[in-house]
């Protein structure tokens, strides 16, 4: 493996021979690590397949999600109308969404140029270090740090949540498939990047006296030490630097497989190597405990050097051109929209846009006519429809849901003829094209259903904090003086209608009529044989029923059941 050393086969001894050349070669030509020299010069001479005229970096910082996916996948298309030949994702990631990153794992072994490389500057934990394997290389910033990558979960306002054995194990599976896939392709050591993902793996790092290095499990380390593993022994890694010469393990990664990795970057067909022989005991010893029982692997910069991990040190964008001997770089933000896109798409700023659709839908829906309050309502429930929409991850079914339950709802208000059943099939519509707005993997995979869950959790939040909202209107608002919010207090709260106003052209006090729509509490009234808006001073009003006019509410009438 690329971060170890790896045995050479005995059928296959010349390449021992062929590799200790190669070495030479590229130590004459200062370049056994690749790098880049201090001062941010270009370097004395670039690999051929690392080689690019104009690089683009694709910057992914924040926590990684179908946003993140969508992003990628949109800068990737526009760095290759640039003619990018080289692709470097700048990595400051604290971790993110599972199903995400798989997908962007795939995206990046599939449809990324070959020559992309992952920038770890500074961090890349959890899901960022699955996305950094990925990449054909890894190069580090200073103080660079990347690790920690065993799957959580967790729900808003609930933080982290408990995984039992049996579903960690589920979720871990592809995990694990996806960082062996990416050390067979890249040469890493398979115990090393598992060691990221699953507790349990107890790993040491052991040279022979030849200066080879192999990481070993417990099992191996007896073997081949002769010893019991020593589990208290800090670890010492030799530095991987040009002045340090890096001659062993250059030579390792020289004699892995059937490929010299040195000579071509593609390495799918990458063999692991085989068990260190018993007749090999005593010729190797112990560097140290790299990963302990009840830990995941973290490793620094200068440590994944060490390991084979990183192939370099890179310090910003002149060192970004000078690894690649680049004449030109290009950089690829997020755009505003999709900025503004993961603001929106924010559990918080979720359950608070539901909230305020329900309180001032419910006003609206409890007033007579179209005013501020249901702007402020379609205003949040755009938002919240919009923000997936822009970020490319709305399914046509939810925008049909969220779509036909405004249609109904305002049908709803605009003729009251079902007496409030299209308004409540119209609004359980809307709740779930919302509900699904939260799903973006299949519901029958672990990721997908941690997302409705999070989802549900959202919009029940929102729904109650919404009605408690409203209830909170219907009692304070007619006291600031909001006159055309005054029948709330009548119909929620239980209080008393502020006094009437007259207006010129309605029917006078007194005047009688007939219900012509159910009043909930808006609705229409007949009198006299012309048809008029009308308020219920006292609740729900059935068609048919006898009215009298009490009042008058902005351009409608109070009316109350005649006696």
């Amino acid at each position: 493996m690329r971060d170890v050393a790896t045995l050479p086969r005995t059928r296959s001894m010349h390449r021992w021979f062929a590799s200790l050349i190669t070495v030479a070669a590229l130590l004459a030509a200062g370049r056994a690590d690749g790098q880049a020299p201090p001062d941010g010069g270009a370097p004395t001479a670039v690999p051929a397949w690392r080689h690019a005229a104009t690089v683009g970096v694709i910057e992914i910082h924040g926590e990684i999600d179908a946003i993140t996916k969508s992003t990628l996948q949109r800068r990737l298309e526009r760095a290759a109308k640039d003619g990018c030949d080289a692709v470097v994702l700048e990595l400051d990631t604290p971790g993110g969404e599972v199903g995400a990153t798989l997908d962007i794992c795939s995206i990046i072994k599939s449809e990324a140029p070959a020559n992309t490389v992952a920038w770890i500057r500074p961090k890349a934990y959890s899901a960022g270090t699955i996305i950094a394997l990925s990449a054909r290389e890894i190069v580090v910033a200073p103080a660079a740090s990347f690790g920690d990558a065993a799957p959580i979960t967790g729900l808003p306002g609930l933080g982290l949540v408990g995984l039992p054995p049996t579903e960690r194990a589920k979720i871990e599976a592809p995990i694990i498939g996806e960082v062996v896939d990416s050390a067979r392709r890249r040469g890493y050591d398979e115990r090393l990047v598992q060691a990221f993902v699953r507790l349990g793996s107890e790993l040491w790092l052991i040279e022979r006296d030849d200066g080879i290095r192999a990481v070993v499990d417990a099992t191996e380390y007896e073997r081949a030490v002769g010893a019991e593993p020593d589990r208290d022994a800090p670890i010492s890694l030799p530095a991987a630097t040009e002045s340090s010469g890096a001659l062993p393990q250059a030579l390792v990664r020289g004699l892995v497989g059937d490929q010299d990795v040195l000579q071509s970057p593609a390495r799918e067909a990458l063999a692991t190597r085989e068990p260190i022989p018993a007749s090999e005991r005593g010729r190797w010893r112990p560097l140290g405990q790299l990963v302990a029982n009840d830990a995941l692997l973290v490793v620094r910069g200068d440590e994944a050097r060490a390991l084979g991990l990183a192939a370099g040190e890179v310090d910003g964008d002149d060192g970004v051109r000078a690894w690649f001997g680049a004449t030109r770089l290009i950089r690829y933000p997020e755009s505003w929209s999709e900025s503004l896109a993961r603001v929106l798409m924010q559990w918080p700023i979720q359950l608070l846009m539901v909230a305020l659709v329900v309180i001032f839908g419910v006003i609206e829906f409890f007033t007579p006519g179209f005013g501020v309050a249901g702007g402020i309502a379609a205003a949040a429930l755009l938002a919240l429809v919009g923000a997936p929409l822009v970020a490319g991850l709305s399914q046509w079914w939810t925008l049909l849901a969220v779509g036909v339950g405004i249609a109904a709802v305002l049908a709803e208000v605009a003729t009251l003829f079902s007496g409030g059943i299209v308004g409540l099939i119209g609004a359980g519509s809307i709740l779930a094209g919302l509900l699904g707005l939260f799903v973006s993997d299949g519901l029958s995979t672990p990721e997908g259903q941690d997302q409705l869950a999070r989802g549900f959790a959202v919009v029940l939040g929102g729904v109650l904090l919404g009605a408690f909202g409203a209830w909170i209107a219907a009692r304070l608002l007619p006291r600031w003086g909001v006159a055309r919010l005054s029948v709330l207090e009548a119909t929620l709260g239980g209080g008393t209608v502020r006094a009437p106003i007259e207006r010129s052209g309605l029917p006078a006090r007194g005047s009688a009529g007939t219900a012509t729509s159910v009043l909930r509490p808006s609705g229409r009234v007949t009198i006299d044989g012309e048809p008029f808006d009308a308020v219920s001073a006292e609740g729900f009003i059935e068609a048919g029923t006898p009215i009298r006019v009490v009042g008058h509410h902005g351009e409608a009438v109070l009316v109350e059941r005649a006696p």
